[in-house]
């Protein structure tokens, strides 16, 4: 997939997401290829990051970027951003303690 195809899709998935969190809001193409993303009068900016980061891509409002290693993570950050009331799961994965032996 090219990086304009990916883009396109991801444009897409955050207009699709809005609409499943209930949330009034647009996503557009700017000038420079970033989307931007308003939600009652917030604009997040997503874009891809720079080669010598360790993360593909950044989420900034208000002055405040957040970096995000995956697309999974932008919406994080766009949910957390435009959805006062949403508290992430959080999901922790243990091993079961292992079956007590017959006496």
């Amino acid at each position: 997939m090219s990086t304009t195809a990916l883009d396109d899709a991801v444009a897409v998935l955050l207009a699709r997401s809005l609409e499943a969190w209930r949330v009034s809001g647009t996503v557009e193409r700017a000038g420079d290829g970033a989307l931007a993303v308003t939600v009652a009068g917030r604009e997040l900016r997503i874009a891809r990051a720079p080669a010598d980061l360790p993360f593909r891509w950044v989420v900034e409002e208000a002055g405040r970027t957040r970096g995000a290693t995956s697309v999974t993570g932008v919406l994080r950050h766009v949910r957390a951003a435009v959805d006062p009331l949403w508290r992430p799961v959080r999901l922790r994965i243990a091993a079961l303690p292992l079956p007590l032996a017959p006496p």
